[in-house]
């Protein structure tokens, strides 16, 4: 191999770093609970599939589940549809909000606003199969991102919550709090007395 060769030859993509979990939903057992978008249509998946006549009837745009608590991201139509809208490297062009989590997370102190950033990995992927047998055999599949990681606290699900009628994604993490504080702060809200409040967060040192 020629030394420019070695030089600009292309890296090899990386391995993804997630499972995939399967799961199935009957639309005969659990009517009325997921939601599809289809153009600039937004119809239950009974009626969905109650139109369809052909094989390309059956494409969506993407879909979400009613009642979910907490909300989860909506399921796109495939996986490398799924991670894009995610990262935010690609957004839909049908009403999605351009909402995304991205790669990397800001945790940013409630009192003085410093922040840290740090990677955000995908641990995890749902691939869930929509499906009907009355009165004939129908069904969809859909893949949203369920599950991150962060070096600092760990896993966590990717929802959101809206903050003065904006929709802004966020992540619930398994073991911590949603609420931060960097360590300065802290440290001086228990000089001061008043180290209680510094419980119902998570303590991150400032870089």
């Amino acid at each position: 191999m020629g030394i420019l060769d070695f030089l600009f030859k292309s890296k090899p993509p990386e391995e993804p770093t997630w499972e995939i979990v399967e799961k199935h939903l009957s639309i005969d057992h659990q009517k009325y609970q997921v939601r599809i978008k289809k153009g600039g249509r937004e119809l239950y998946a009974e009626d969905f599939f109650r139109a369809a006549k052909k094989p390309r009837d059956f494409a969506f745009n993407r879909f979400f589940l009613l009642n979910e608590k907490p909300p989860k991201p909506y399921f796109a139509p495939s996986l490398p549809e799924a991670v894009d809208w995610f990262t935010g490297r690609k957004h839909p062009k049908n009403g999605y909000l351009t909402i995304w989590w991205g790669d990397r997370f800001t945790y940013e102190c409630a009192i003085c606003q410093a922040k840290r950033e740090v990677p955000l990995r995908i641990t995890q992927i749902e691939r869930l199969t929509v499906a009907s047998a009355i009165p004939t055999p129908r069904e969809i599949v859909g893949w949203r991102v369920v599950e991150v990681e962060s070096e600092l606290t760990g896993k966590g699900i990717p929802t959101k919550r809206l903050d003065n009628y904006k929709t802004v994604p966020v992540v619930k993490w398994d073991k911590f709090p949603n609420r931060y504080l960097c360590g300065n702060c802290a440290r001086k809200l228990a000089e001061v007395g008043r180290g209680s409040e510094a419980l119902d967060a998570f303590v991150f040192e400032v870089k």
